[in-house]
């Protein structure tokens, strides 16, 4: 692996560190899983040699990576009181969201299932935009 592309892969895990941290704030759990996923895919991949086509197509694996965590997913809590998932769409997930027909969520964890699937009646999603000013 040449110097340039070791350091595309540092700044790519790196940018992936940032990305994760920003949409898992306050999440312990999801933090910690996250970084030891991010850590065991570089860790499989640190020797790769090959065709410099394969090295850049897990070079931009990062990238769309990256591009998920900030842009792809959005966090929802269950509010059990209102039996709702309230989900704050930021203005970095308008564009890739149809919000008029958004009628399921895909949870993350099993826990997070467990909560809605234990539930008889399936909470609703409610979602609201959150400010240009506001932070994640």
């Amino acid at each position: 692996m040449s110097s340039s592309t070791a350091l595309r892969a540092l700044s790519g895990y790196r940018r992936l560190f940032r990305a994760r941290k920003q949409l898992f704030t306050g999440d312990e759990r999801a933090l910690r899983e996250s970084r030891f996923a991010i850590r065991a895919e570089f860790d499989k991949n640190k020797t790769i040699t090959g065709p410099p086509e394969h090295i850049e197509g897990l070079l931009s694996m990062i990238d769309e990576a990256e591009d998920m965590l900030l842009h792809g997913i959005v966090r929802g809590e269950l509010n059990q009181d209102r039996n709702v998932v309230e989900v704050k769409i930021g203005p970095e997930h308008e564009s890739r969201m149809d919000t008029e027909t958004m009628t399921h969520i895909d949870p993350i964890t099993a826990e997070t299932g467990g909560k809605i699937d234990g539930n008889s009646a399936k909470p609703k999603i409610e979602i609201t935009k959150t400010s240009v000013d506001a932070k994640p």
